[in-house]
């Protein structure tokens, strides 16, 4: 088996990536474990991620697809190479322990009875790899009475009481427009990996990481688990309003909505400059922060009437001018043309074999020392499986005989 220090380097890991040197195995499939190494590809660690022969990753057939390949998958899959082997067949153990060898990362999203099913549960990758990070995401936790169930976001959203404080008062439960629990997920994993890999560079030692969607979601709540614990009151759903202070939310205009957010005393001051209601400063009913939230039926009627005889552009104008926290609710048409995303730069276009191109949002963190590497696309199912076999030291011969038993 080869040893790591002749596993060629790519193109990626010439750009200088803070992971620059680093290899990811990801053995995961729909979102958590896939963007979660992803973003470590953007960080410039050479990221494999092994997908079933013939189906690939099951989030290729979910949702809406183009030209065959599914929008989901595209979305969070950039910065890595797709290979395929049949992790349940026997015979893909040798290909499987020399991926293992060279990793210095493996992601795995399976519940802990498919970890068992396929041989990649802890014990086994770290018997090949003793100083392996190991990160392994599952449903619910890897004990407990649902440590076999399956899950998905709405149900963690929903088991998480995430959407119970969503939405309006007196009406059903919301969940949130994006899988928060999936991106919670994956971002807290790659914090914990970053932290894992410092620690084995001190001590020379790797371990299990273990991070759970339930976890992960509810911890996203912090601001309100410490309220019910302190309280010992169910939080209000409040909709587009602050659960804590008024005025901070969504005011409709003649055109649109915006969002507005004067949150302490100096932006209530703005506020009232700005809409011409200055003699709201020293109303007794609204002179401090307590009373304008206890009192937010009162004051709401008298802020709407002033937003919804103006447009969208002319209230930010006027909020602007006074420095209120303010900004438009913009649609995905209105938010790709504003001045300030332009200039953020966060839409990429990738490269991809049948699309041409595909655009996503890439990687928020700025670098400065060493940027983050956007430099592939979504990877066709199985596009580098030759590449990869052939850099682990397998002949074209045994590639084929790979291929010939379904084992790629």
């Amino acid at each position: 088996m080869n040893d790591k220090r002749n596993f060629q380097p790519s193109v990626l890991s010439a750009l200088k990536g803070a992971l620059q040197g680093y290899t990811v195995l990801e053995l995961s499939t729909l979102i958590s474990g896939p963007y979660c190494a992803t973003l470590l590809g953007d960080m410039g660690a050479e990221v494999i991620k092994v997908e079933a022969p013939g189906t690939g990753d099951g989030i290729r057939q979910l949702g809406p697809s183009e030209e065959g390949e599914g929008i989901l998958y595209l979305a969070v899959n950039r910065n890595k190479k797709s290979i395929t082997l049949a992790l349940k067949k026997p015979e893909a153990r040798e290909v499987l322990d020399r991926l293992i060898e060279t990793a210095d990362v493996v992601v795995v999203n399976f519940r802990p009875d498919i970890r068992e099913k396929y041989g990649i549960e802890y014990d086994r990758v770290r018997a090949v790899k003793p100083d392996v990070v190991y990160l392994s995401i599952t449903a619910f936790g890897e004990e407990g009475p649902y440590r076999l169930k399956p899950g998905t976001d709405h149900v963690f959203q929903a088991l998480s009481g995430f959407m119970n404080i969503s939405g309006e008062q007196g009406q059903g439960p919301v969940k949130t427009g994006v899988p928060i629990a999936d991106m919670a997920a994956s971002l807290y994993g790659a914090i914990g990996i970053m932290g894992a890999l410092m620690h084995r560079g001190r001590t020379g030692e790797g371990q299990l990481l273990k991070v759970s969607l339930l976890d992960a979601v509810m911890c996203l709540q912090g601001t309100h688990i410490t309220e019910y614990f302190i309280t010992g009151k169910e939080p209000n759903r409040c909709g587009n309003d602050s659960p804590f202070v008024y005025p901070v939310g969504v005011f409709r205009t003649a055109d649109g909505y915006v969002a507005v957010s004067a949150f302490n005393e100096k932006f209530w001051r703005c506020l009232c400059r700005a809409l011409d209601l200055n003699e709201l400063v020293g109303d007794e009913r609204f002179d401090t922060e307590d009373k304008r939230f206890a009192n937010r039926d009162e004051l709401r009627p008298l802020l709407t009437e002033r937003f919804s005889g103006r447009t969208n552009a002319q209230v930010l104008e006027i909020l602007e001018q006074e420095d209120v926290p303010c900004g438009p609710v913009n649609t995905y048409d209105s938010l790709f043309q504003d001045p300030q995303v332009k200039e953020n730069a966060l839409i990429k276009d990738w490269p991809h074999p049948l699309l041409k191109t595909v655009k996503t949002a890439g990687n928020p963190i700025r670098f400065e020392g060493s940027p983050v590497v956007e430099h592939s696309g979504p990877s066709v199912l199985g596009e580098h499986t030759d590449e990869v076999l052939t850099e682990l030291g397998f002949s074209e011969r045994q590639i084929g005989e790979f291929r010939d038993k379904g084992i790629v």
